[in-house]
């Protein structure tokens, strides 16, 4: 009889044992925060410096004396060897033009009397060409045996030991670049330091499309490092704002040409904050509105970063 209770009893201790437990209770779990973990960044302090605003423009090398020789005359071009970059002397014979009447006259000159033959070959005589300049050539039109009319090319012939540099500066810099005696030159596609170039002239008439005036530096090449078409860029000093209120540049965004900062609380969350920007250089930005000196802003991880984020200063 106590057997069986016993086996009996042997299941229902089982049942109980294996019975899950309880859930705690919510309350007592801790709750992931909202914001997620802090994140460590560092800040810089909302200071005052002067501040000079960086004018850029583009230009291009150009010729200051050139002249593209032609034929005065209908005729052939004879005696003429020049290649594109050959160097000419001023006064250098450079071929002869045949006119058409003299070329009539060499195939019947054999039949002329003696007498008159030289007098005739003195009135239609092969007429010279002679280069008006020292220089190089840039480009040749036209080759011996070629027949001319009057005024068609020959020849271009450039003086590059001084070349020129133009540019269309904009008519708001006009007073500040009066004032210059030299401005910076790099050139865009041509590996060579930049160059400080002296004002020559500023033009006096206006492009009322795009309100420029242009401008001419005197660009000197002794070595011949440069050339006609290369394209610089200017650079020269615009507006001067003392004491103007700035930023490290690696604190500023820009979303769609809104910009903003992350400022830091002092219960160490950061708000983003729209402001108002002046001149920008590479390492510094001048506040116009939206902060104040002496406050702390975010210039590391801020495209990282969101409104009312918890952060640690590092």
């Amino acid at each position: 009889m106590n057997r069986k209770i016993f086996f009996l009893l042997v299941p229902v201790f089982m049942l109980v044992a294996c019975k899950p437990k309880p859930a705690q209770d919510t309350k007592d779990q801790q709750a992931p925060s909202p914001e997620g973990p802090a994140v460590d960044i560092s800040v810089a302090t909302v200071g005052r410096q002067d501040m000079t605003d960086t004018v850029h423009i583009f230009g291009e090398v150009a010729l200051r004396q050139e002249v593209l020789l032609a034929s005065q005359f209908d005729g052939r071009l004879e005696g003429f060897t020049l290649l594109m970059g050959d160097r000419v002397r001023k006064g250098q014979k450079l071929g002869v033009i045949i006119p058409p009447m003299r070329e009539a006259l060499l195939q019947v000159l054999d039949q002329i009397d003696e007498k008159e033959r030289e007098q005739i070959s003195q009135e239609i005589r092969e007429i010279p060409l002679y280069s008006p300049m020292d220089g190089m050539v840039l480009e040749v039109y036209q080759h011996a045996g070629d027949v001319l009319q009057k005024g068609e090319a020959i020849v271009h012939i450039g003086q590059l030991q001084t070349l020129d540099v133009h540019g269309d500066l904009p008519v708001s810099q006009l007073s500040k670049v009066r004032k210059l005696k030299r401005i910076e030159v790099d050139f865009v596609d041509y590996d060579h330091a930049p160059v400080r170039l002296p004002v020559v002239a500023i033009g006096g008439k206006v492009n009322a499309s795009r309100q420029t005036v242009p401008i001419r530096l005197r660009l000197d090449n002794p070595a011949g490092e440069f050339r006609p078409g290369m394209m610089v860029r200017l650079t020269f000093p615009g507006a001067h704002h003392p004491e103007a209120l700035v930023i490290p540049r690696s604190a500023l965004l820009e979303e769609e040409g809104v910009f903003s900062v992350f400022v830091l609380r002092k219960n160490r969350s950061v708000e983003k904050r729209k402001i108002s920007v002046g001149i920008r250089h590479d390492h510094f930005v001048e506040v116009l509105d939206g902060l104040k000196e002496g406050e702390k802003v975010a210039v590391t991880k801020t495209y990282s970063l969101t409104d009312g984020m918890k952060v640690n200063v590092r």
